[in-house]
This record gives structure tokens, sequence and C-alpha cells, in this order.
């Protein structure tokens, strides 16, 4: 799944969606791309994609044309996923790992321990989610509370949280129950059409407006909906397998921070820039040529790029999407 809007990286986004950001030193698209080519083969790896970005995702020489499919528009994963099983509607039996592209893996060998467990239950009718052991309460992810085990590493699932506060992460951090949610699902095509079949209230339009190529149509009219909260919290064949990878999301400023070199007082810098009696900052310039001198700040994101400037405290950063909203931003 490429075709998000990527707001949580506000206002780099503006210029480029998070497959190509360059902020890391690689392309986070061609390195989730390589990732499953260590289990698979090209042919096997699909993208979902947003219209706009064709010219640039056609230029990738690992992934094949015919294996990207465009939405005219972002309408959230349950739609992504549901155009996905309609082009892969003849491999009914075939599994499926449906995986977001802003992600760091580490400890690689888990994390493909962790599908192969997870690939049994798909081929027995489940739907897998991979959760992550929370090292650090975080509001901005959501959560998965653990069930009781029922065979190697598979877990019921008894709820889902999503980006909770503070202080309730906390206590589930002290819980030991409860995991971070991957966005990571693995399930047969058959599997995920019956699911959305008996939970999307807009399957048949969906199906209807698509197969008369009326794309267009039917995503200006389809809902805005997560496909966690609209097929996986209503669904009684979920079930967790606890990774034991290493598991960083790198889809937001905060994620961007934590992932790239610091110095000694926890600055980090995409820029020509110095920092002066300040701590725990992170400055990003689209200009490279400017100079910036940040003094006695701290724990602030500098987000400067040619039309919009982000200053913010990076506690409040979770919240970045609404604020955006009520500056009229989006």
């Amino acid at each position: 799944m490429c075709g998000g809007r990527s707001l949580r990286l506000w206002p780099l986004s503006c210029y480029k969606s998070k497959n190509f950001f360059d902020v890391f030193g690689f392309s986070p698209l061609e390195l989730t791309i390589k990732r499953f080519l260590k289990i698979t083969d090209a042919s096997n790896i699909f993208l979902v994609a947003n219209e706009k970005e064709k010219k640039s995702l056609e230029k990738i020489k690992l992934i094949n044309k015919q294996n990207i499919f465009y939405e005219p528009q972002s309408k959230n994963t349950a739609a992504a996923i549901l155009l996905s099983l309609w082009k892969l509607k003849k491999f009914i039996d075939r599994d499926l790992i449906i995986s977001p592209v802003d992600q760091l893996i580490k400890k690689e060998k888990y994390f493909y321990s962790s599908l192969k467990n997870a690939l049994e239950v798909s081929q027995s009718g489940g739907i897998c989610t991979l959760g992550i052991k929370p090292d650090k309460p975080v509001s901005g992810f959501g959560y998965i509370q653990s069930g009781k085990k029922e065979c190697r590493n598979v877990f019921a699932v008894k709820k889902f949280i999503e980006k909770p506060s503070i202080t309730r992460a906390r206590r589930f951090i002290k819980s030991g129950d409860y995991f971070y949610n991957s966005g990571m699902f693995i399930a047969s095509v058959g599997t995920l059409l019956d699911e959305y079949q008996k939970y999307y209230s807009d399957y048949y339009y969906f199906f209807d407006r698509v197969e008369k190529n009326k794309i267009n149509e039917c995503y200006r009219k389809i809902k805005n909906d997560p496909f966690d909260k609209a097929i996986i919290e209503k669904s009684k064949r979920v079930k967790l397998i606890k990774g034991r990878f290493v598991w960083k999301d790198f889809g937001s400023w905060q994620a961007i921070h934590e992932i790239l070199t610091k110095d000694k007082l926890g600055n980090t810098k995409i820029a020509n820039g110095v920092f002066c009696q300040s701590r725990s900052n992170l400055l990003y310039l689209g200009n490279k040529r400017k100079k910036v001198l940040v003094v006695g700040a701290n724990n602030l994101s500098i987000i400067d790029t040619e039309n919009y400037m982000l200053v913010a405290n990076n506690d409040c950063l979770d919240d970045l999407k609404l604020f955006l909203k009520k500056a009229k931003l989006i």
C-alpha cells in the first residue's frame, strides 16, 4: 500500500509522497520491495498507488508495471485493499501479505519467521496481523490486546484500541498484553473477499462500478475508511502473531527524528544548520543552500519547504492532522 497522502509528514508531503522521501538516503518504497523480493519474485509483488504518481512509479525497475494498481484518489486503506482484491479475484486461494510502505524492519529473520507462522494461519482461513512489542508509550499508534495462545506464536485478539492517550498507552505497556498494530495483514484473497462482503457496506457498489469501468465515480462516493475499522475490528477470523523483529514506523517526523543519527544533545538535521544550547530538535530544510542557526530551542521539529514551514513541539506532532484541518491547510 503506497497511495496515502502522508499528512504526518506535512509540509514535505505537499511536494513528494513518502514513497520517494530522500531523508533516509534510500527510497522507502524500494526498500519495501526488496524486503519481499527475498521471499518471492517480482511477479508476485503488487503496488496499490495513487494515479498522480504514475510517472515516478513506472520508473522503478524492481516492479512490473502491470502489477501497479492505480487509485484515482486516496480513499484510505479499505478502498485500496478492496481494489487490489478486485484485481486479484481470480487468485481466490492465494495468500496475500498486505504491507504499508513506511516501515523500517531489522532482524529480518524473525520477520520472515512471523510471516511463515501467519501464512499457516491464512491457509486455514484466518487473518493474521503482526503485533510489535511496544518499547515506549505512543499515542499516535493503534494497539492490539492479545488473548489466549492458540498455537505456536499465534494468539486470539481481545480488542483493538486506536490512538490511546499517553496515560492509557503507559498502562498498556505495563500490562504486557498489548502490542503496536504494525498495519501488516496476512490472509487469502478468498477470506478477505468474504469479510468485505459481510462488513463493508460499499462492497457491491464498489464491484459494480469498477467492473463497469466507472472507478472515478466509485471513488467519489465511497467512504474514507481505514481497513482496520472497516474489516479487521469486526472480523471473527483475526489472529495475532507477536513479532520479535525490530520495527519502526517512519511515516512521521517523530519517527524520522528517532531513526536518524543525532548529536550528543539529541538534535537531528537534514540541513545546513547549527544548533547552539539546543536539544532534542529535528531540522529539515528543502533549500540545501540556506543556512540556519537554532539557539536555545528544545524538543522542536522545524521543517522548511518552498511554500510552507512547520515549527512544532514534538509532543504535539501526533495531532498534526487535526492542526492542519483547524488551520485549513488540508
